[in-house]
């Protein structure tokens, strides 16, 4: 048996298909690992923290490795990609750990031969893949290496679920707020926002459009092994799951800059509320002015053009009644116009329900995450000589 790694260094770890079982093995050094590779049908070894040189040095010899691609994993990558080199493939994809932190997991995907190099340790999104190989499933038993690869590839998509779940939340509940009442505050939210996403459609992009470039430099190829088709069909699968995850990115950043629209406007629209009810205030306030001006001129005299309320006795209720006459006056015209209260006489609707039953107002997100078959599988067939069921 092979030297177990501490826990609190690197890790290597092997997992070896023969013929009947699934072994799981983790080593203190690469070499050790590769050097056990003719046990087994084909294998995945996960590096974890180990220095990526030593790893290089050991799969250059094991899988006749190309100067180009040493260099490329040595040095690294700065986005996500995918690269082609005869009979080994590299793939780099950018993983979000559901504590926060991001890392660059760098696939080396070879006919018999699977490794993951992974920059940090202490914990990872392949833990599911993990705990389905130890139950020694059947279905993968029989697999190959690009079923592993691909199903490796599904988990770190899977990581971003979580995160565009809570991306979606903090989008609804900005638009609840903006559509309460506008705040200054929420720009710089949404913004931040917008800026996260951004960086997410980064990390998924750059990938997309790499799958697609290779999956075209394979296809022109004139081998028709079968290991080169299912590699096609592995990196077919896996630029469907990234342009999934890439349109809802878009979708997401689409609402983002939705939301700063509806800021903007109902920052316009009550701008224009306030200014009306100034508005309505000053022209009720106009005639009103009007009346106190003229009756405050104090012109007295005698004869047919002189004031002739100046000394009459019930003058001043006069006055105020006038007044008040044409404030009355000028808010039933208002009023009748529909310039007081709510001009755009809005109602109240019923809550919203999705058209799905069973899904929330949530529901495009949900259906954008949710897989066309559920974990459930295939409904069972009905046996064609059963007895038919009683009505």
């Amino acid at each position: 048996m092979a030297e177990v790694a501490p826990a609190d260094t690197s890790r290597i770890e092997l997992f070896g298909w023969t013929d009947s079982s699934i072994e799981r093995v983790e080593f203190a050094d690469i070499h050790q690992a590769v050097a056990t590779l003719d046990r087994y049908r084909f294998a995945w070894i996960d590096v974890d923290g180990a220095p990526i040189a030593d790893c290089v040095g050991a799969l250059e010899a094991e899988l006749r490795l190309a100067p180009l691609a040493c260099d490329t994993l040595i040095e690294g990558v700065r986005r996500p990609g995918a690269d082609d080199f005869g009979d080994v493939t590299l793939v780099t994809m950018r993983s979000h750990l559901p504590e926060g932190h991001v890392e660059f997991i760098d696939f080396v995907l070879a006919p018999q031969l699977l490794v993951t190099l992974q920059e940090k340790t202490g914990g990872d999104v392949f833990e599911p893949v993990r705990q389905r190989l130890l139950a020694q499933n059947q279905r993968l038993l029989r697999s190959d290496v690009t079923v592993i690869f691909l199903l490796l590839g599904r988990a770190v998509c899977e990581a971003y679920r979580p995160v565009l779940i809570q991306y979606n939340d903090h989008l609804e509940r900005f638009e609840r707020a903006l559509v309460r009442r506008p705040d200054a505050s929420m720009l710089d939210k949404i913004h931040q926002h917008r800026r996260q996403l951004l960086f997410l459609r980064q990390g998924l992009a750059p990938l997309h459009e790499a799958l697609a470039n290779l999956q075209a430099s394979l296809s022109v190829r004139q081998e028709t092994e079968r290991s080169l088709r299912a590699r096609l069909a592995a990196l077919r699968e896996l630029q469907d799951e990234i342009g999934a995850l890439l349109d809802l990115v878009e979708f997401q950043k689409d609402s983002a800059q939705h939301l700063l629209d509806l800021y903007l406007n109902a920052a316009s629209n009550r701008l224009n509320e306030i200014v009306r009810v100034l508005t309505i205030i000053s022209v009720i306030f106009m005639p009103l002015t009007l009346i106190a001006g003229i009756y405050g001129m104090n012109f007295e005299g005698d004869g047919s053009l002189a004031m002739p309320e100046l000394k009459w006795r019930f003058g001043y209720p006069f006055a105020l009644g006038l007044m008040a006459l044409s404030t009355v006056s000028f808010l039933l015209f208002f009023w009748r116009k529909g310039w007081i209260g709510d001009p755009l006489k809005r109602r109240k609707h019923p809550t919203y329900r999705s058209p799905v039953p069973g899904i929330e107002s949530t529901w495009p997100l949900t259906i954008m995450l949710a897989r066309r078959r559920g974990k459930g599988g295939r409904p069972p067939r009905e046996q064609s000589g059963g007895a038919k069921p009683t009505k």
